[in-house]
């Protein structure tokens, strides 16, 4: 009984000597207790990136990539000669498929006998160019895996890359891996008879997924057990068996542990687009990069609660604001995907803001070549928007779909060339302006000349409101046939960090 007085006197006096400690040592007044410290913007340092499989049928994949430091960050060169200052670097490595799914592939196509484990056989690719456009051949190009993008220094700021053809243009970006992701698009019955979700897992740990599918006849069930995807690897689902007879699709891909990359095709007779990452459910949504040809575009809307959504949906035009479907909101049903034809934006180029009573997700299908192109609800363009795989392809038009839905919205389109940093540029920065609660549809030109491919930045200027863009790739001018059709993602250079509190809430009970 003693010894046990004993020990919890001696822990008494050990927190006692613990809070003195803290006591003598906690900041001076001018930071009481429970004050935080003020946020802390820092330089982008490091960046990972997934990019997908190519595509079936579409041939060997390649990477367009770009960094965009800051305006006063040094600009230095990249290689490895004498006086030389590297300015970090972006490392692209294959990711192959699991065991499983690669023994199911064709013997052609499978990872050849002498290769190191984890690569499929194929060598690591470096760049380390900031400020240039590069685009090089993935290094599993030929659908025997991904690519995974790991970039440092200042290839690591304003960094973005995308998955390109052999034109250069990008078709799908690389993105971040994330545990909590959602797609919509067109379902197996309206015309996407082969739907793909690939799930890519960069890190050394597995990671388990699971899939939720919910279409315009409720939630389906054929993916109902977890997906456990292996470090360094991917697996691919076919969705379309599991969705015959719907007219749209939602898919929500989660993970309890670890984290993926997920991507998604969608394919009619061989034709096919990527659908781009939707923005997280909210009750307010922009959906930016209707075109010119957008008259037969069709809304998509997932609505994931239990509670039906109340749904208003405003086109913001080059003439202004027209709402859609009347003055009425529209029904979207709980625990569904719903279709919605869009036929009153006539010849203008258009976004979308929706206003729904519960949170949603929304995509729309652009009409074009093949199955058309597909957007989605997007987030506004902040510190700089950066597409990097840009055709400069005689008959093809790229062009730009700029929408301020609130106040009017001031930017600068910069156009960037490959070839080294500070390499061609088409001429100064070209100013815009978008009215407030209207769209602006604009061609970029080219940089000079030249017929390489070609990066795109938007930077919005200091005042400009919030700003959403999508860039357009058409068979001709901007009022032709949808190419490609990609939201521009921001491509930040700092990033600002929580603040700080003095606070004993993180050690204490």
């Amino acid at each position: 009984m003693t010894r046990r007085f004993a020990m919890f006197g001696a822990v008494l006096v050990a927190l006692a000597v613990v809070y003195v400690l803290a006591w003598r040592t906690q900041p001076g007044a001018a930071r009481t207790a429970g004050q935080s410290e003020a946020p802390q913007t820092v330089a982008v340092t490091s960046v990972t990136r997934s990019c997908p499989p190519p595509a079936p049928k579409t041939g060997a994949a390649h990477i367009a990539m770009i960094a965009m430091p800051a305006q006063n960050a040094a600009k230095t060169g990249a290689g490895s000669g004498p006086g030389t200052t590297v300015a970090g670097s972006a490392m692209l490595s294959a990711v192959p498929a699991t065991a499983a799914q690669a023994a199911k592939a064709p013997a052609a196509k499978a990872p050849a006998a002498k290769a190191a484990p984890g690569t499929g056989g194929a060598q690591p690719v470096t760049v380390s160019v900031p400020g240039a456009l590069t685009t090089v051949t993935a290094p599993a190009a030929t659908g025997s895996g991904g690519t995974a993008i790991a970039a440092a220094g200042q290839m690591a700021e304003g960094f973005e890359a995308e998955q390109a053809n052999a034109s250069g243009m990008g078709v799908v970006s690389c993105t971040h891996p994330e545990s909590d992701m959602w797609f919509v698009g067109t379902g197996a019955g309206a015309g996407a008879s082969d739907i793909r979700l690939y799930l890519m897992n960069t890190g050394d740990m597995a990671a388990t997924a699971s899939v939720t599918i919910i279409t315009d006849t409720g939630l389906q069930t054929g993916l109902n057990t977890g997906i456990t995807v292996a470090p360094h690897q991917f697996v691919t689902e076919s969705i379309a068996p599991l969705v015959r007879g719907s007219a749209a699709v939602g898919l929500h891909v989660q993970t309890t542990s670890g984290q993926v990359a997920a991507s998604v095709w969608e394919s009619s007779g061989g034709s096919g687009a990527w659908l781009p990452q939707a923005s997280a459910p909210s009750t307010h949504l922009v959906v930016p990069g209707l075109t010119v040809a957008s008259s037969a575009a069709r809304l998509f809307v997932t609505v994931p609660g239990a509670v039906d959504a109340q749904l208003r949906v405003v086109a913001f035009t080059a003439q202004g604001k027209f709402p859609q479907f009347g003055s009425t909101p529209v029904d979207a049903p709980a625990g569904a995907t719903s279709s919605f034809a869009l036929s009153s934006l006539g010849a203008s180029a258009a976004g979308l803001a929706l206003s729904s009573s519960v949170p949603i997700i929304a995509g729309v299908l652009v009409p074009g070549t093949g199955i058309g192109s597909f957007t989605a609800a997007a987030a506004p363009v902040t510190q700089q928007g950066v597409v990097a795989g840009n055709p400069a392809t005689r008959g093809l038009t790229v062009g730009l779909v700029l929408t301020a839905p609130a106040t009017a919205a001031h930017a600068d389109i910069t156009v960037i060339g490959a070839g080294n940093a500070g390499g061609p540029t088409a001429g100064s920065p070209q100013a815009v302006t978008v009215p407030a609660g209207h769209t602006l549809a604009m061609a970029v030109p080219r940089p000079g000349n030249s017929r390489q491919p070609f990066a795109i930045v938007i930077t919005p200027l200091a005042g400009s409101g919030p700003l959403y863009a999508a860039r357009v790739v058409t068979t001709g001018g901007l009022s032709a046939a949808v190419s490609s059709l990609l939201p521009v993602p921001s491509a930040l250079t700092t990033i600002t960090l929580p603040p700080a509190q003095n606070s004993y809430a993180a050690i204490l009970p």
